[in-house]
């Protein structure tokens, strides 16, 4: 019996020596087998069916190539070209079950007309032949849609390549660059193919047809990266690589550009050798590619018919005069008369750029062409500006592009000196953290994003100074145990370790000194302690009495939508001080109410270690029914928070395993329990408080840069795999998940409080 990995799944396929069809163990997909005449040959389909499931099409291809050098007449190499080719991915069909085809890599050519698919049939036998022709014909079903659809679809002017995510799910450099690049080309009135906005009304399953489409009206491609490997992505290389192909055969009618930053070009793939690339780094690299893709665009556009030319009276012969009068107008300082004159020439000649030019500089109050660049805020988004340039000459636009570089610097090297000067005078932790926001607006100037580090270190020195000195005080104080604990915080720094010795020395001669006194007075002490311990219990009987009764009234009669105060915990980030926490009330059910922090009062990664987890099993559940319970609540509180059936429920987005139900005081909202209480409720969007805001800062510094539009919260559910869980925001109706370790997404608990 010999042991073969399944094509489609790679799970295990088990068949006799000469058998040329199997059936799949895992998936129970028949499928045709190649010749596998010793383990080499084995090996080697083994390595390129990998590449292949993998979307590595082209790597796939080359492995195949070379089985075929070998031995020409292998029916199963030829077919897996062809699935190459096309971008053939089985994926499960959710109803069914069984693997079905995609295509990634649409043609024109239909598969019945491919060389391969010709050559797989001619050396198949019958069994195989009737699987191939089966499967061929579901992929023509397939292309004949996507083909359906593509060519509804109005022609680009742009292609824009570039990796969106990395690893870990968070948007790359590369997102950003091809952002900006995205709206400049716009501006410019070119028709760009940019995935995340031009795909994202489109369905994930069917974005081959938009992306076919667009790779073969595209007149350009600009392929962007600031790494090797993202250069070198599936999808990424998916794309420049069916593009390149399509280069090849448009006679010089397409280009492929790459563009590359803080990378070596030397890196760059290979096939990009023969092509010339861009450094995103360079000074003037907008206004450079801008110019050339104009160029290659125009070069392929219809030349305009030649038209008879006819002078009629007040026509171009009258502009000059009139723009002799604007710019007169404008060395005076008639701003408004100025303006006029211009719209008068725009009146006779609406594509007169020199008319724009003068409408720019009377808005902008400029007398001289030459003040232009002096101008304090940048022209990119100036509607004149963008006119002047998009019908100026060569001189015009080198003029004016020349200018608003010019000012764009000066407006950063002003920010950069204003930023270095706030930061030889800041002196605390608030100060060096305002500083290092200002050197992130201006990344990636000169070593703004060197000190935007230094000050958040001198940042994290400050907080540390501060915790040091208050646990001196503390320790002066002889409030040894507290000092203890304070410099614990701050052990490494200084002699803070030293000192948590010395403390610990005088608070043990302290408790040395106490027992000898207490002994001394013992006798003496005898009854008056027996009436003292009386008076204690009578007073905590009186007390938790109180308590209990006080926490009853907060909770009493409150309906849903209504809020309660209800338990304190941490105000400040430096300090222990207390604030009550408001409670929002989602439901009412019989004699009791479920409530849930109308804020996130804290920030704490959903486990730890970051390892395998559910809400049975992660450390945010134990910190919840542990320190945050006895923390939050006094005794008389405690008893009001009842333990209850907490389902593990299953996630709306995902199929991962949320583990087994508990019974829980404190827990957090389910996927499901979020859209029954929260879908129209007012308590859906919330904030952080001064604490958790501040702690979620010092315990990330991209806090303060990624999520300044929103915050994320934890959910209960699981996320898209073990080491993930779920997550709502905070300003929006939505659900997405976030990786289990990560430390500034803020907490919301809710628990279900008793009436009686």
């Amino acid at each position: 019996m010999t042991i073969f990995k399944c094509k489609m799944c790679g799970g295990t396929l088990e068949f006799n020596p000469g058998d040329t069809v199997a059936v799949c163990d895992s998936c129970g997909t028949k499928q045709t087998l190649p010749k596998l005449d010793d383990d080499r040959r084995a090996n080697l389909y083994d390595r390129a069916n990998h590449f292949r499931r993998s979307n590595e099409y082209d790597k796939a291809m080359g492995i195949y190539e070379q089985i075929l050098a070998e031995d020409n007449t292998d029916a199963e190499a030829y077919w897996s070209l062809v699935l190459c080719r096309y971008g053939i991915e089985y994926v499960e069909d959710p109803a069914t079950h069984r693997r079905v085809p995609t295509v990634n890599r649409a043609q024109f050519t239909s598969i019945f007309d491919d060389d391969n698919y010709k050559s797989a049939l001619h050396y198949a036998d019958a069994a195989q032949r009737e699987v191939y022709e089966s499967e061929a014909k579901a992929i023509n079903e397939i292309q004949k849609g996507i083909l359906a659809i593509s060519q509804k679809e109005q022609p680009f002017d742009v292609f824009i390549c570039y990796k969106e995510t990395d690893a870990s799910g968070r948007r790359t450099p590369d997102s950003v660059l091809a952002n900006d690049l995205y709206h400049q080309l716009t501006q410019e009135g070119f028709k760009v193919f940019f995935a995340r906005i031009t795909l994202e009304d489109k369905l994930g399953t069917a974005y081959e047809p938009y992306i076919f489409a667009a790779l073969n009206s595209a007149k350009v491609m600009v392929v962007l990266g600031t790494k090797p490997e993202y250069f070198n992505a599936v999808w990424v290389k998916n794309e420049w690589s069916r593009y390149l192909a399509l280069v090849k055969n448009s006679g010089g009618k397409k280009m492929l550009i790459p563009a590359y930053k803080d990378m070596d070009p030397y890196d760059l793939p290979e096939e990009f050798s023969h092509l010339q690339a861009q450094d995103m780094g360079k000074l003037g690299f907008m206004q450079d590619l801008i110019r050339g893709i104009k160029k290659i665009i125009s070069a392929d556009a219809p030349k305009a018919a030649a038209k008879e030319t006819v002078v009629v009276s007040g026509g171009n012969a009258a502009v000059e005069p009139l723009l002799k009068r604007a710019f007169m107008f404008l060395e005076d300082g008639n701003w408004q008369e100025a303006d006029t004159y211009c719209e008068k020439v725009l009146d006779q000649d609406p594509e007169n750029a020199q008319a724009y030019l003068g409408k720019l500089m009377a808005q902008l109050h400029i007398a001289t062409k030459e003040e232009l660049p002096n101008c304090a805020t940048e022209l990119t988004q100036n509607d004149n500006y963008q006119k002047a340039l998009r019908f100026a000459d060569d001189a015009l636009h080198t003029m004016l592009t020349e200018a608003d570089e010019h000012i764009r610097l000066h407006n950063l090297h002003t920010a950069y000196e204003n930023a270095k000067q706030q930061m030889e005078t800041a002196s605390n932790e608030l100060e060096f953290n305002h500083v290092a926001e200002l050197f992130s607006g201006i990344g990636g100037f000169e070593d703004a994003d060197e000190l935007r580090e230094e000050c958040i270190r001198r940042a994290g020195d400050c907080m540390k100074d501060e915790m040091y000195y208050s646990a001196k005080e503390k320790m002066d104080a002889g409030r040894y145990k507290d000092a203890i604990e304070e410099f614990g915080s701050v052990s490494n720094w200084k002699d803070a370790q030293e000192l948590i010795s010395i403390c610990q020395q005088k608070d043990g001669e302290k408790t040395i000194a106490l027992k000898k006194r207490r002994k001394k007075i013992y006798r003496l002490a005898a009854m008056a302690a027996l009436v003292i311990v009386a008076v204690i219990v009578a007073s905590s009987i009186i007390s938790y009495t109180g308590n209990l009764q006080k926490a009853k009234d907060a909770v009493s009669d409150k309906a849903v939508g209504y809020s309660i105060s209800f338990g304190t915990y941490r105000k400040n980030y430096d300090s222990e001080e207390k604030e009550p926490i408001k409670w929002g009330v989602l439901a009412k059910e019989d004699d009791r109410i479920l409530v849930i922090s109308d804020k996130l009062i804290d920030v704490q990664p959903y486990n730890k270690d970051g390892t395998d987890a559910t809400w049975e099993t992660c450390s945010l559940r134990k910190w919840l029914n542990g320190s945050f319970l006895k923390s939050a609540f006094n005794s008389g509180e405690q008893k009001l928070i009842l333990k209850t059936d907490v389902p593990a429920d299953k996630s709306y987005q995902f199929d991962t395993d949320p583990g087994n139900d508990t019974k829980d005081k404190v827990f957090l909202l389910s996927e499901a329990e979020y859209k029954q209480y929260l879908s129209s409720s007012a308590y859906r969007s919330c904030n952080f408080t001064n604490y958790a805001g501040l702690k979620a800062k010092f315990s990330d510094s991209d806090f303060g840069r990624e999520r300044n539009s929103f915050h994320e919260w934890w959910l209960r559910g699981p996320g898209k795999s073990s080491e993930w869980a779920a997550v709502a925001y905070t300003e929006a109706s939505g659900m997405s998940d976030s990786y289990v370790e990560k430390v500034y997404t803020g907490v919301r608990p809710a628990m279900w409080l008793s009436l009686k």
